[in-house]
């Protein structure tokens, strides 16, 4: 008679967690509809969850015959591998900063999972001694409802943030996956057949993680619509960025030498030094300057014009009120909107303004927008020597700000008051700390028309920020203003549009102050925002902003109403980094803050010849996922760590729904070389980012007086 043919748990925990996994995988390709996923997804989840099998399978045998206790923790060890790496970033954020025992949440809270994850596993062993279908059936359900659990967390809580919690999350579902799979069948297993699905889910795996997501559809794919698959995939890649460069060479990464992080996707190619920097196959090839190196000088002259210093010599003294609307997209006020006139006084405010209508944030975060609005510069986080506002005191002006509390907080303290005597923070949280619940429109306003009676006349700089609609999904928005305004697609949209029919307003407020207090025909008003908003229309955007740079969330509003300058609108395309330089130009200090990286928009203003405004002009957007070159009437998009490049067409197609960069190749490779001429910017919103911010933002040195030089000059 043959020997029994051999069997072992083991081998059933293994094939288990294996199939869990693959399940997993086959549902998020089901859910995205794609048959080219499915054939990655499946063994990516398999390979990952035969992984999960020997570490929990390996923790029961090592345990094996020890007390209750000692297996319950031992087992649920593993789980320290993904809470820590979760807990270090989890808390990094600048909200989540703010929560008490922020500091030393990081390395309690993976004690806690440790030790929760142990009561679990005691628990459901306990459950499991019964044998019968009733107990099986319990471990089931609440294996099935942590995993629903979990998911509604990532797309309720977490949201588009915090990744390393995501992929924490994943890897819960996974194992989760595999522990009611293996509760539904008790028992044991061939190890033959375990060591077949082993071999056949290690060498789909390998063969996924080497050849997978070759198509750029696919990639797109998931990284817009992905959940878990994308968590997973960005894990994968990130275990094997050998340069840590953020680009891998597995699973569509497109990193050409993981060796070298000079070399990968996101790079900059630099023209005609024979070398792929950004690994697209071939040099960038050189552009030949479209922007005059004479500018400067023909501008200079222009000034010199009799009509030209008329104007200078009207707004050298006046006043400056910049009026800044966190989270304003740019289409909300476009004249083909239809119902933009539900916003009067900001319609009135742009009509009578020199209006642009192609303007772009350098960034979908306010870090990088309002540091560069503040410094002039490109990288607004080098160190400068002199802010705007600081230039601006420097005249003589009165300086103050009314900003809330959380824009202090992204953007920084140290830059946000450099330059400014009277600092007023306006909080958006009565009831619950850094959770903005009430309109705050007219407490900014307020704190704008105290800045003015502190000036009692004088000249002055007011900055007032309102933050309402960035707040759009936390506010509960007054009925009175919900029926200011009609409901014109989504319930989000809608609730946006009644926040910002507040702050018009507020604006509408403010103006007739000035007017009543003779200060309208003495004050230049700035009308701009710091980046745009998701309103749900797409997936690509979020949830919000930040990111990513898709047009909706960095075409922005920029308009300067400057009196005895007639309004109208420009379509130069134009930025944030372009204020500083203006603003100094119109006060007669063009060259306090020299050297700047914008342009003075002047030209522009008065509506002087073409050959002076700007032409051919790259605009450059980082982010912290993708970055971005617009050179209109196209923008280039570059997804660095998914190897994607897209290219759209902003006057045919404003909501960027057609690709064109497999169309046209030239125009790819043109703006790809546009971005090798702008600096990079470090986007870092971790605390250790914000930190070396806050560093970076300090006043230097003053800088030794150069013989012959000149402190200021006018134009």
């Amino acid at each position: 008679m043959s020997p029994p043919f051999p069997r072992s748990p083991f081998a059933w925990v293994i094939v288990a967690h294996t199939i869990g996994a693959a399940i997993i995988g086959a549902l998020e390709a089901a859910r995205l509809g794609s048959s080219a996923l499915a054939a990655v997804l499946v063994p990516l989840f398999a390979i990952t969850g035969l992984l999960v099998g020997l570490l929990v399978g390996g923790a029961e045998r090592i345990v094996r015959g020890r007390t209750w206790w000692v297996v319950a923790l031992v087992v649920a060890a593993p789980s320290l591998l993904i809470s820590g790496p979760v807990a270090a970033t989890l808390f990094s954020g600048a909200f989540a900063q703010t929560l008490p025992l922020a500091g030393v949440l990081p390395f309690v809270l993976p004690l806690a999972l440790w030790l929760g994850v142990a009561c679990a596993v005691a628990l459901g062993r306990r459950v499991l001694r019964g044998g019968d279908r009733t107990s099986r059936a319990i471990v089931i359900l609440a294996s099935a409802g942590a995993i629903g659990g979990l998911v509604w967390f990532e797309r309720n809580l977490l949201k588009s943030g915090y990744p390393d919690a995501h992929a924490g999350a994943t890897f819960a579902v996974i194992v989760l996956a595999g522990v009611a799979l293996r509760v539904a069948r008790t028992g044991s297993l061939s190890p033959y057949i375990a060591a077949a699905v082993a071999a056949a889910a290690l060498g789909t795996g390998i063969g996924a993680v080497h050849e997978g997501l070759a198509g750029t559809l696919e990639r797109r794919v998931l990284a817009t619509r992905g959940d878990q698959g994308r968590d997973l995939v960005r894990v994968w890649r990130a275990i094997f960025d050998l340069d840590r460069d953020g680009s891998s060479a597995i699973l569509g990464g497109g990193d050409c030498d993981d060796r070298d992080d000079r070399l990968h996707p996101g790079a900059a190619d630099a023209p005609g030094d024979g070398v792929d920097q950004d690994c697209d196959g071939h040099d960038a090839i050189a552009v030949a300057p479209q922007v005059s190196a004479a500018a400067a000088a023909d501008v200079s002259a222009w000034h010199e014009r009799a009509e030209v210093r008329a104007v200078l010599e009207r707004t050298k003294d006046m006043s400056i009120l910049l009026s800044t609307i966190d989270a304003l997209r740019a289409d909300i006020l476009d004249p083909a909107t239809a119902d933009r006139s539900e916003f009067p006084n900001l319609t009135a405010l742009l009509d009578e303004s020199v209006w642009f209508t192609r303007a772009f944030a350098p960034g979908s975060g306010t870090d990088i927008s309002i540091g560069t609005l503040l410094t002039g510069r490109h990288d607004p986080f080098q160190s400068v020597q002199t802010t705007l506002p600081e230039a601006l005191r420097e005249t003589g002006r009165r300086t103050s700000s009314a900003l809330p509390v959380e824009v202090n907080r992204y953007v920084g303290e140290t830059l946000l008051t450099r330059g400014i005597d009277r600092v007023k923070p306006v909080y958006t949280d009565w009831g619950s700390k850094d959770i903005g619940d009430h309109v705050s429109a007219k407490q900014t306003t307020l704190e704008g028309l105290r800045a003015l009676d502190a000036a009692a006349g004088a000249k002055t700089f007011v900055w007032v920020h309102y933050f309402d609609v960035h707040e759009h999904h936390q506010i509960e928005v007054p009925k009175e203003l919900r029926s200011a305004v009609s409901p014109n697609g989504s319930e989000k949209r809608h609730v946006y549009r009644a926040l910002l029919f507040a702050i018009d307003k507020e604006i509408g407020r403010l103006r007739g102050e000035l007017t009543s207090r003779g200060l309208a025909d003495k004050t230049i008003i700035v009308l701009a925002s710091d980046h745009g908003e998701s309103l749900g229309d797409d997936p690509r955007l979020g949830v919000t902003h930040g990111k990513v740079t898709y047009a909706p969330l960095v075409r922005i509003p920029i308009a300067l109403r400057i009196p005895g300058v007639a309004g109208g609108k420009r379509t130069d395309a134009v930025s944030l980094v372009d204020l500083a330089p203006t603003l100094l130009g119109l006060i007669g200090q063009r060259t306090a803050m020299a050297p700047l990286d914008g342009l003075d928009l002047l030209p522009s203003l008065l509506d002087g010849p073409a050959a002076l405004r700007p032409r051919g002009r790259a605009i450059v957007i980082q982010e912290e996922l993708q970055w971005s070159v617009v050179e209109w009437p196209h923008q280039l998009i570059v997804r660095p760590a998914d190897d994607l490049v897209e290219l759209y067409d902003l006057e045919r197609d404003p909501a960027e729904k057609t690709d064109l960069s497999t169309k046209l190749p030239d125009v790819v490779s043109r703006l790809k070389a546009r971005y090798s001429e702008a600096p990079r910017v470090r986007v870092d919103r971790t605390i250790d980012g914000r930190k070396w911010r806050e560093r970076q933002a300090q006043r230097p040195p003053p800088r030794a007086p150069q013989s012959g030089s000149a402190a200021t000059s006018t134009p």
